[in-house]
C-alpha cells in the first residue's frame, strides 16, 4: 500500500482543491444574494433558456472578471461535460458517476501500470469532487469561464475538478502513446 500513498495524496489534494474552491464561491454568493444559491432548483427555475441553465451572473447583472482570460461565471450544471444529458435525473447521474469512480479506484489499485496511476489519481479526485456536488445538490457547481478578451469564449464553464479530470485524461493519453511506442520498439528489436 505504501507505493500508492502518493496517488492517494493526489486524490485527496485534488478533491480538497475542488471542494474548497466551490465552498468559498458558494459562500461568497450566499453572503451577497442569499441561501437560494445553494438550491439548483430555485436558481434554475429562474434562469432556464431553452432547457439550458443560464448563469447566475445573468441574474445579477454580469460576471466577476478576473482577467482577460478567466471570469467567475457561476452555473449549476445538471448534466455532464458541456451540460450534456442535463435532462437525466440527478440520481441516475450520481449512481453512474459513483460506479465510474469505484471502477477507476479498483483499476488504479489492482490493474494499473505505473504510467497510468498519476493521471488516474487526478481523474478520480476531480470526479469525486463532482460526485459530492451531485449527491449534495443534484447538480455540479461550475464557475470558471475561459475567454480571450471580448474576442472568444470557451463554450463550457467548468470547475477545479474538471480541470484535473481534463489534465488527467490528456496525461493518460500521452503516457499511453509513449508507452505503446516503447512496447512496439522493444518488440521490433
Amino acid at each position: 500500500m505504501k507505493k500508492y500513498f502518493k496517488y492517494i495524496a493526489v486524490i485527496i489534494t485534488v478533491f480538497a482543491a475542488d471542494f474548497f474552491s466551490k465552498a468559498y464561491l458558494l459562500g461568497f454568493f450566499a453572503n451577497k444574494w442569499g441561501d437560494s444559491i445553494y438550491d439548483p432548483n430555485v436558481i434554475c427555475a429562474k434562469c432556464r433558456i431553452n432547457g439550458i441553465v443560464a448563469s447566475w451572473g445573468d441574474l445579477i447583472g454580469g460576471d466577476y472578471g478576473l482577467s482577460n482570460l478567466f471570469n467567475i461565471h457561476f452555473i449549476w450544471n445538471r448534466g455532464v461535460s458541456f451540460s450534456a444529458f442535463n435532462f437525466v435525473m440527478p440520481i441516475i447521474l450520481s449512481v453512474l458517476t459513483a460506479l465510474i469512480v469505484l471502477w477507476l479506484l479498483y483499476y488504479l489499485f489492482k490493474k494499473s501500470d505505473v504510467y497510468e496511476r498519476m493521471p488516474l489519481a487526478m481523474i478520480i479526485g476531480g470526479a469525486f469532487g463532482n460526485l459530492v456536488d451531485r449527491i449534495s445538490f443534484g447538480a455540479v457547481a461550475d464557475f470558471i469561464q475561459w475567454h480571450i478578451g471580448g474576442f472568444w469564449t470557451f463554450p463550457a464553464i467548468f470547475n477545479v475538478g474538471d480541470i484535473f479530470i481534463t489534465f488527467g485524461v490528456i496525461l493518460y493519453l500521452i503516457n499511453m502513446f509513449i508507452n505503446r511506442r516503447k512496447c512496439l520498439r522493444n518488440l521490433g528489436e
